[in-house]
């Protein structure tokens, strides 16, 4: 892999996530772009993309900017390149290793919320129009990303915050990075209902 391969993943998880309307689909489109390489070359940040092909492998390279992405649409590539970037991957990869047992630790923290004014069901509430108690805990980083994505999978909470969620900043550029980052996460659903049914009978 050279940079200008490297710049052609890159330019397609970036129309995949910040595309208006999420006109460019990544899997749709199997990665392809338009990327021209006399365009490339005249680019003053080739050289950060000729780095990554020498410090990552194909697949890598993808998993790299996914995790990069995730954590902030608006890059620039010289902005993911080195620390900042490097430990976005690890953490990123850390999880999708151990994606279950994040899940069970995520899944034990919101039980925990639990008490005699707050239910299983108002976790995923919004009273008022604010966040509900859910969305509160990714912000705050007390849950991981992915463990919001597969319990709206289960639950299918975001389509009823839609609709009742008034800030109209935070919630809406959320929920849009959900829709486009599902598609990279690999899970067995039936696997993470059955985990989150018995922990909820063991409270």
């Amino acid at each position: 892999m050279n940079g200008f391969e490297v710049y052609k993943i890159y330019l397609a998880i970036k129309l995949h996530f910040t595309s208006k309307k999420q006109s460019y689909d990544f899997h749709k489109h199997n990665g392809r772009t338009t990327a021209r390489l006399e365009t490339f070359t005249k680019r003053r940040d080739k050289y950060f993309f000729h780095k990554l092909s020498r410090t990552y492998s194909d697949s890598d390279v993808t998993n790299y900017f996914i995790s990069n992405f995730i954590s902030n649409t608006n890059l620039w590539v010289g902005d993911i390149i080195g620390r900042s970037g490097d430990e976005n991957y690890k953490s990123w990869s850390k999880r999708i290793e151990s994606l279950h047992y994040y899940y069970e630790q995520d899944i034990d923290y919101i039980l925990s919320m639990i008490t005699d004014k707050l239910s299983f069901d108002d976790i995923f509430t919004s009273k008022g129009g604010q966040h509900p108690p859910v969305l509160k805990s990714f912000l705050s980083k007390k849950i991981n990303f992915e463990t919001l994505i597969i319990l709206d999978d289960i639950l299918k909470f975001s389509k009823r915050l839609n609709k009742t969620i008034k800030e109209k900043v935070i919630w809406p550029k959320l929920y849009d990075r959900m829709i486009r980052y599902k598609p990279f996460i690999s899970y067995n659903i039936t696997k993470y209902k059955l985990t989150l049914k018995k922990k909820v009978k063991e409270m």
